[in-house]
């Protein structure tokens, strides 16, 4: 299971606009898995997002966690099935085994989407390949 991080790590200001993730290595050690991905917004309180972890590793879960509350999370194309762990978080698993390298989802959040001072923070830890380790979060910005 994946350990979920402290919300409170990602009760921080951040800075306008960028919807590029930050990149971060696996725990694991170097040469692996380098996760990034991107958010935006998709409508009234959407935020798409998708990110991979390179094109050798298939993406078999991840958990989402936010910097504010989380109404539902999301996979349009049915090949995540995503639970809430807390109001902020949820835990998304591959629910076919037809794992690929991506993985991707909608968060409904509630409007306005872009508070100044507290812009919408996602913060992802993949698993690759069913492997009970977790890889590093990294967080995706914006989308404002």
């Amino acid at each position: 299971m994946i350990a979920l991080l402290g919300i409170g790590a990602l009760e921080f200001a951040v800075p306008d606009s960028s919807a590029d993730s930050h990149v971060a290595t696996p725990a694991t050690g170097a040469g692996a898995a380098r996760c990034q991905g991107r958010a935006r917004r998709s409508g009234q309180g959407h935020v798409s997002f998708s990110f991979s972890c390179g094109e050798q590793e298939d993406v078999t879960g991840f958990v989402v966690q936010a910097n504010r509350a989380l109404r539902s999370v999301e996979d349009p194309s049915f090949a995540f099935a995503c639970e809430r762990s807390t109001p902020r978080s949820f835990d998304c698993g591959d629910i076919h085994s037809g794992a690929g390298p991506e993985g991707s989802g909608v968060a409904t959040v509630s409007e306005p989407l872009c508070r100044r001072g507290a812009h919408l923070v996602l913060r992802v830890t993949p698993t690759l390949n069913f492997e009970p380790q977790a890889l590093t979060p990294f967080t995706l910005k914006g989308p404002c």
